[in-house]
């Protein structure tokens, strides 16, 4: 017998089967309403006849049915050529096989169990989206023109010839029967009725079981996205030993057959996670379909991703990104997951932290798979590589150290730089370090909302006046940034190490002293991001909340290592107190979280607070330094005055810098407000700023702190203010 040569061809067989049977059904209709004169309102009205009938009707195939059925002889021959039919297919089904043919109706039938009848139904439901003249005798044979799908009642009528095979294949349309658990149908109400019974439900197939019915290729996976693994998975963000457990895990499963493997992968970072889950594909010969854990909003979803990969021959990857991890949401999603994991025979793959997906089912057989990312050494010799002649070795071992990036992502950086470069010079484009800088940055902004702000760095050394031990010590810090790979990896007492590799840095003084100028000066120096911390957003009064706020604030700094600045930071960092209630044991159970989770952060963190006092001395004892910013002498608020106008500012001859820092005992933050008052001043009236405009600055700022402004203070200038001074 003549094979099938593709999947359309045997489709169309199986609706010429569905055509038949739709024939024997409105033969039927037709003869059970004869003689009621009612056939041209078919479907819009009720006879008293169909009542009658109706009363008197015993069978639940329908009485008018069954009794036209009996009664007419039209239906034998057509009953006859179904059954010729049903074995022409079946014919040319066994000559196909071995012949590198793919049905894809069989190929669907037997990756999800589906019995004949199953695969009657999903025909029945299928053919409107092929042809809409099903739709006018769906609604026909339903006696109703709004009823364009097929009912559950007119399918169980089309495959059904007696009553008691009726209610057995009823449970073909059960939740838990494979159409509709594996998502292959969706049962739609298209009647008024808010609550219909399941016989009035209609049947609908998904677009893409249709396309895959027709040999479409699918390009996308609903609330996934299909990644097409990289061909080259070297270039990948993994390091060489994860990359070969993945591999030899991918060769074993593939032997053993072992049902429902789930593959946790475990780290921090959400890009190396995902170029691992490509390793994993790779190895297996399959595409990837990954959706983050968020997006699963209910488990017909779920169902759908698990139908979309089983019919692409895909791996599923579900990832829990840094905004997710330990959401209120996650639990309950992860739950849902591990339902349906329970009796899918295919590897799925979980991404995310060690503390996530948890609740592992006894039945499931999980492997666990720690992901590294490649190494300093690794990451130096890719950038050598990309960068060519180009490549300057203090940068190479500069952009190593700040981006955790492999191949690929290093690719990317350099091209995104000389875009930038392009940008600003179209004749030469050539990318200078501070492209590159700019770039990698700019692939790993961090994606945290309202949790954290991102400060563009500006002020340099030259910006800030401290006495010179203090400005030592910030220098020291800087120092330690730029050797510490040094230290830790050619010098070994990385290995000595399990945590504490980062550098914890307490800022102490009043407000205004220049602690969150100089965490702008060490960004800028180190080229690193500065993340400031949004305490009002990341402390919550629901008990956990904060430490997931913060969990997932340290998770998305590590991608670049950002530095990461807490201001006010006794209101996190507050001494632990005796537990009276609850509320005691949860809020030092966040000072406990934060002193572990500081510890292992390997970059900076910077702490400044008014209070030195307020903060837990355990916390203290993991300070690597400590640097109190002073109130500023004269001496010093001599140098602030004159830091805080830049070249550009027209200055009036007559400005006493001398008289302002020793009469004003201000701050340098004072002093700012006061210099950017005057310059508005000046700059309403169009001329350069001149003395007045700062002692009327100044008495706006003493004003604003709730302080006199006396003659003592202002001396030869106090009659500028003496009319609006009280007496």
């Amino acid at each position: 017998m003549e094979r099938y040569s593709d999947s359309v061809e045997h489709l169309r067989d199986e609706i010429s089967r569905l055509d038949l049977l739709l024939k024997r059904s409105v033969i039927i209709a037709r003869d059970a309403s004869s003689g009621t004169g009612a056939d041209e309102f078919r479907g819009l009205i009720v006879t008293e006849n169909e009542v009658d009938d109706l009363v008197q009707a015993k069978d639940l195939l329908g009485e008018p049915w069954k009794r036209a059925g009996e009664k007419n002889t039209e239906l034998a021959p057509i009953d006859k050529e179904l059954e010729r039919r049903r074995k022409q297919i079946d014919g040319r089904v066994k000559a196909s096989r071995g012949k590198k043919v793919q049905l894809a109706l069989l190929n669907l039938a037997s990756q999800f169990d589906l019995s004949q009848a199953e695969v009657d139904v999903l025909i029945i439901a299928l053919a409107p989206e092929l042809e809409p003249r099903y739709e006018t005798l769906y609604a026909y044979l339903q006696n109703d023109v709004t009823r364009k799908h097929a009912s559950v009642n007119l399918a169980l009528n089309l495959i059904c010839r007696s009553e008691r095979e009726k209610l057995q294949a009823r449970g073909i349309f059960s939740p838990e029967a494979p159409l509709f658990y594996h998502c292959l149908l969706d049962l739609l109400d298209e009647s008024q009725d808010r609550q219909p019974s399941l016989l009035r439900k209609c049947l609908k197939v998904d677009e893409t079981i249709v396309r895959f019915l027709l040999d479409q290729p699918a390009k996308t996976a609903g609330i996934g996205g299909l990644v097409t693994p990289a061909a080259d998975v070297s270039s990948l963000e993994v390091d060489h030993s994860t990359n070969q457990r993945l591999k030899h895990l991918a060769t074993h499963l593939g032997q053993r057959k072992e049902r429902s493997p789930i593959i946790r992968l475990i780290g921090q970072s959400d890009s190396a996670l995902q170029s691992a889950a490509e390793v994993f594909s790779v190895a297996l010969h399959c595409k990837m379909i990954l959706v983050e854990l968020g997006r699963i909003t209910d488990e017909s979803l779920l169902g759908k991703l698990l139908r979309d990969a089983t019919l692409g021959q895909a791996v599923l990857a579900v990832q829990i990104t840094a905004l997710e991890a330990d959401s209120r949401h996650q639990q309950q999603t992860e739950e849902t997951v591990w339902r349906r994991l329970r009796d899918f025979p295919h590897p799925v793959l979980l991404l995310g932290p060690a503390t996530t997906f948890l609740q592992v089912p006894r039945d499931v057989t999980l492997w666990r798979v720690e992901v590294a990312t490649p190494d300093f050494e690794a990451r130096r010799m890719a950038w050598k590589k990309v960068l060519g002649k180009k490549a300057d070795e203090l940068d190479t071992v500069h952009l190593a150290d700040a981006f955790q990036f492999g191949p690929l992502r290093i690719q990317q950086t350099v091209n995104l730089a000389s875009s930038f470069a392009t940008f600003r010079d179209p004749a030469n484009p050539q990318p200078a370090f501070g492209d590159f800088l700019d770039a990698g940055r700019a692939l790993t902004a961090p994606q945290m909302g309202s949790l954290v702000v991102q400060v563009k760095p500006r002020y340099t050394w030259d910006d800030i006046v401290l006495p010179p031990d203090k400005l030592r010590q910030l220098r020291g810090i800087a120092a330690w940034v730029r050797f510490r790979r040094q230290v830790h990896e050619d010098w070994g007492f990385g290995h000595k190490l399990s945590r504490g590799k980062g550098l914890n840095v307490l800022f102490t003084g009043p407000s205004g002293t220049g602690k969150t100028m100089a965490a702008e000066i060490l960004a800028h120096e180190l080229a690193l991001d500065l993340l400031q911390i949004d305490l009002s957003s990341v402390v919550s009064k629901y008990i956990g909340e904060t430490e997931k706020n913060l969990s997932a604030i340290f998770r998305e700094a590590e991608q670049s290592q950002a530095l990461l600045f807490f201001d006010e930071a006794d209101s996190l960092f507050g001494k632990r107190t005796e537990i009276k209630d609850a509320q005691d044991r949860f809020a030092n159970i966040e000072v406990n979280y934060l002193l572990q989770r500081v510890e292992l952060y390997e970059g900076v963190v910077i702490l400044a607070t008014n209070l030195q006092r307020n903060i837990d001395d355990a916390f203290l004892r993991r300070i690597k330094e400590v640097i109190d910013f002073p109130f500023p002498d004269d001496k010093l608020r001599l140098g602030i005055w004159r830091s805080h106008f830049p070249p550009e500012a027209p200055k009036a001859d007559d400005i006493d810098f001398d008289f302002l820092s020793s009469h004003f005992k201000l701050t340098g933050g004072n002093i700012k407000n006061i210099v950017l008052n005057a310059a508005f001043i000046a700059a309403e009236e169009q001329r350069p700023i001149k003395m007045s405009d700062l002692i009327l600055g100044t008495r706006s700022e003493l004003r604003k702190e709730g302080k006199l402004c006396t003659k003592s203070d202002f001396g030869q200038y106090y009659s500028l203010i003496q009319r609006e001074e009280p007496v």
